[in-house]
């Protein structure tokens, strides 16, 4: 009897062939420019947003909050216009107005002070429901004070009073919403 060799075939594919690297190689292809088209789109988004930084410097993104508009009177100088802008005489530009938070004293006898704790001079004494304009400005500390009632730990805000008067207040004798008096009453 004579034996016959049985060999078998591999196929490419049990040994790691080509299509198994060819796949790899065009998937990773496609990651590839996926990451440099997306790294373009975050740069020229970047690119965007710093040139809109630029022509508007003043401008911050804030949580909506009741706001009020305050036109504050522009101050005009006295300089003499050289000969070609006298010719072509404009009208003077208006500075837009300025966005001003309005906030609400909650609790009556709120001190406004000179600096945010307790020990600073005392500027003004501020009554219910009297409206301050917040000036952007809030302590990083906490302090805890006993107000009779509650134990309050806030921080400082400072502040504009109606008068013109700045200084810093307690932070739990203001809010953005003025304080409603509920009076039950009783009907037989």
């Amino acid at each position: 009897m004579s034996k016959k060799k049985t060999t078998t075939k591999k196929n490419k594919t049990d040994e790691g062939g080509v299509l198994p690297k060819v796949e790899l190689i065009a998937i990773f292809i496609f990651f590839l420019s996926f990451i440099i088209w997306a790294m373009s789109k975050c740069s020229s988004t970047q690119a965007q947003y710093e040139q809109e930084a630029t022509a508007n410097p003043k401008q911050e993104t804030t949580t909506p909050t009741p706001t009020k508009i305050i036109e504050t009177p522009s101050t005009k100088t006295t300089e003499t216009p050289s000969t070609a802008v006298k010719e072509k005489l404009q009208a003077p530009v208006k500075a837009p107005p300025e966005k001003v938070t309005i906030l609400y004293v909650v609790l009556d006898g709120l001190k406004l002070r000179k600096g945010p704790h307790l020990d600073s001079t005392i500027v003004r004494t501020l009554k219910v429901d009297s409206e301050v304009y917040f000036l952007n400005e809030v302590t990083n500390f906490k302090q805890e004070i006993n107000l009779g009632d509650r134990l309050a730990i806030e921080p400082w805000v400072k502040v504009r009073a109606y008068s013109g008067h700045e200084g810093w207040v307690y932070g739990a004798g203001i809010n953005y919403f003025k304080a409603k008096v509920i009076t039950d009453t009783i009907s037989n």
